[in-house]
C-alpha cells in the first residue's frame, strides 16, 4: 500500500496543538498496521519545516523533522521538471487560494505512485479523484 503525505497531516503529526493532531495519531496507527509505504515528497518536508519555523515558532519541531531528512528514515520523493510539469495539471490558479501548487505536487506524485490514498485533510485532493487515509 503506497501513501503520499501532505503536509497537513505531517504538521498535525507533530504539534500537539494542532486541529488534527488525534487524527493523525490514529491514522499513523491504522497505516502502521497496513504495512503502509508513506512517501514525503520533498515539498512537503520545505513546506512543513518552514510553516513549522516561521508560522508556528516551533523550532524544535522544524528540527526533528530536519532529522528525519538527515537520517533517512523516511521515503523522501525528489520533485524534478516532469514532476512539476504534470503538477500543473491539477492546478487552477483562479481557483482557491488555499489549493496551492504544493498540493498540485503532492496530487502528482500520487498519481506517479498510483498511490492508494493521500495522507492529508484537504479536500482539494477529494476533487481531483483521489482517496484519503482517512478513507482507508
Amino acid at each position: 500500500m503506497i501513501i503520499v503525505v501532505d503536509s497537513d497531516a505531517l504538521i498535525g503529526s507533530l504539534y500537539s496543538q494542532d486541529q488534527h493532531f488525534k487524527t493523525s495519531k490514529q491514522i499513523r496507527v491504522k497505516l502502521a498496521k497496513l504495512n503502509a509505504r508513506l512517501i514525503y515528497p520533498a515539498t512537503v518536508l520545505v513546506e512543513t519545516v518552514t510553516f513549522l519555523q516561521g508560522r508556528l515558532n516551533k523550532r524544535g519541531l522544524a528540527d526533528k523533522v530536519i532529522n528525519l531528512i538527515i537520517s533517512q528514515e523516511i521515503d523522501i520523493e525528489q520533485v524534478d521538471g516532469e514532476i512539476l510539469i504534470k503538477a500543473n495539471t491539477f492546478m487552477n490558479l483562479r481557483g482557491s487560494k488555499h489549493n496551492t501548487f504544493f498540493d498540485a505536487v503532492v496530487a502528482a506524485i500520487a498519481q506517479k505512485y498510483k498511490a492508494d490514498a493521500i495522507f492529508s485533510f484537504d479536500k482539494f485532493y477529494k476533487g481531483k479523484g483521489f482517496k484519503l487515509a482517512s478513507e482507508l
